[in-house]
């Protein structure tokens, strides 16, 4: 099975095609701390309780949602920094904006 990033609007799939791309997908931080920052930074609601949504366990975030200073390099693989929080996301997806590069 395929997994989708959960940014709201964001149409990024962890595929070989993506990742060629140059898409890369993180998974949420198992850090408390760190994981409510990013569960903040994401900011989606449940559409049933309509209270702060809870990422799953296999819950991911694509590289297209973080700064380009959010990443380390080491040849032709790049990390994600400790600490570092998604801050990319789509304006409105009302708007029709699906786009984030």
């Amino acid at each position: 099975m395929t997994r989708s990033c959960s940014a709201l609007g964001c149409t990024a799939r962890d595929t070989g095609r993506s990742r060629e791309r140059g898409i890369s997908f993180h998974q949420f931080p198992v850090d408390a701390a760190q994981r409510r920052e990013w569960i903040r930074a994401v900011n989606r609601v449940d559409p049933q309780s309509r209270r702060a949504w809870r990422p799953g366990p296999g819950a991911i975030l694509c590289s297209r949602h973080f700064a380009e200073g959010d990443f380390e390099r080491y040849g032709l693989r790049r990390k994600l920094r400790r600490g570092a929080v998604p801050s990319r996301f789509l304006p409105s997806v009302r708007a029709g904006v699906t786009d984030l590069s």
